[in-house]
């Protein structure tokens, strides 16, 4: 059973059906302006490493997420279809940003709660669709017994794996998860694809509740109009505070987003942004181009003249 599961692994490797975790953003290159990814965001932290692995069995194999690149391009996937891109920062936990086009006319549907997790920050070979939490943890176990992880040791059980490789819905404190990419900027099966764990960080929930909240119905409403397409990046700023004393999860400094949008054949029109604290008090500010907002960012996440959002928007 366990040669068969290899082989079936290695073919599907050979295949490239698994992906949605990867080097790069191909599979949803769509979600950027001209295809574009943001440059020069390089402030991921290394992906944390398992205590004492030499006393275990076969760790390369069992461990979460073990060896694995930070940060990680998840191409956000529910079903059989992509809905956003999202680079995420394995060693705080969160995103640094999620891309989409926006549904500029979509009536917003969406799920009651933040549901999903992503398999493959757990083992590459997992599936790529986004699961919830029973999904995950029953891929986990599949893995575990045909690739032979014994669970008596704590860190091959399933919830543990799940946990190191990302956030869990009781990581978060008395913080909101809030939405880098939100369910209300799309409708029905995009709408709901938003919520997963990746796609959010904590978040203050006066914050996140008022002045945000506003703003993204403003970007919806009023600062797409005369747009035929609304290209939206939205990300965080990694702090030095966390959660709690384990350091799991980050908390980021503030929320930011950038938007560009064209005509019908992505001529840039107008582009834009926001930034606001990630306080109680905090106040968004507006930005009328997205050049103005990258110079404040480049301060705040401290990175050079590389980093850019949008490519000649």
């Amino acid at each position: 059973m366990v040669t068969l599961s290899l082989l079936s692994l290695c073919l599907l490797s050979m295949l490239g059906a698994r992906g949605e975790v990867a080097p790069n953003f191909d599979n949803c290159k769509d979600s950027f302006f001209r295809n574009t990814p943001v440059s020069g965001l390089n402030i991921a932290l290394p992906t944390p490493l398992e205590p004492k692995p030499e006393d275990l069995k076969n760790p390369e194999k069992c461990l979460s997420a073990y060896n694995a690149a930070s940060p990680a391009y998840i191409c956000q996937r529910n079903g059989n279809h992509y809905y956003f891109a999202t680079l995420y920062d394995r060693g705080r936990r969160i995103p640094l940003y999620s891309a989409y086009e926006m549904d500029i006319k979509g009536v917003p549907g969406r799920e009651g709660s933040i549901v999903y997790y992503e398999p493959q920050l757990v083992h590459p070979d997992l599936p790529p669709q986004q699961m919830d939490k029973i999904g995950s943890l029953g891929e986990i176990k599949k893995y575990n017994e045909n690739i032979g992880c014994s669970e008596r040791s704590p860190q091959y059980q399933r919830k543990y794996k799940l946990g190191w490789s990302q956030a869990l819905n009781d990581n978060f404190g008395s913080y909101d998860r809030g939405h880098l990419n939100p369910a209300g900027h799309h409708k029905e099966d995009a709408s709901k694809a938003t919520m997963t764990h990746t796609n959010v960080a904590p978040q203050d929930g006066k914050m996140n509740k008022g002045p945000w909240n506003q703003y993204e119905k403003k970007l919806k409403d009023v600062l797409s109009e005369g747009c035929s397409k609304m290209y939206v990046v939205t990300g965080v700023v990694p702090s030095s505070t966390w959660v709690d004393q384990n350091k799991r999860v980050n908390v980021p400094s503030h929320y930011w987003n950038a938007y560009c949008c064209t005509d019908n054949n992505d001529k840039p029109l107008k582009s834009g942004g926001a930034l606001g604290p990630n306080t109680a008090q905090g106040v968004v500010t507006v930005y009328n181009s997205v050049t103005v907002l990258e110079t404040e960012l480049r301060g705040l996440l401290n990175v050079d003249n590389n980093f850019n959002i949008f490519n000649g928007c």
